[in-house]
């Protein structure tokens, strides 16, 4: 900001200690019509950093604002974001989350072969 890349940014805690939670979806329904034409009429940019949790709760939350505006494919939208540079993420937790996945794929195999076998 203080060097005039960018114009505003808000922040959200959600474990700092001694204040309540606030998620960053949070902030984006309060500013959902600034960030709506920011990054649709504007040509603007949206940074995501954080958890895959976070980021994935940031992209329905941009969703629904698109939807909210009239967009009809919100998919193609993010896509087209995504494509033309404009929508960036920096994210990690992908590979527990894919550690999840697998633990659960097996565990529920493991459930379905041992009712098989009964």
């Amino acid at each position: 900001m203080r060097e005039g890349v960018i114009s505003e940014y808000y922040v959200a805690y959600s474990r700092k200690a001694g204040q309540p939670k606030k998620y960053v979806q949070d902030n984006m329904k309060l500013c959902s019509q600034k960030i709506f034409s920011t990054l649709m009429e504007e040509n603007g940019h949206i940074y995501v950093c954080g958890d895959v949790s976070m980021a994935e709760d940031v992209n329905k939350t941009l969703k629904a604002i698109m939807l909210e505006n009239g967009v009809q494919d919100v998919d193609m939208a993010i896509y087209s974001l995504k494509k033309s540079q404009r929508y960036h993420e920096d994210i990690f937790g992908i590979t527990l989350r894919t550690a999840e996945v697998t633990n659960k794929g097996r565990s529920d195999a493991l459930v379905k072969r041992t009712l098989s076998n009964t």
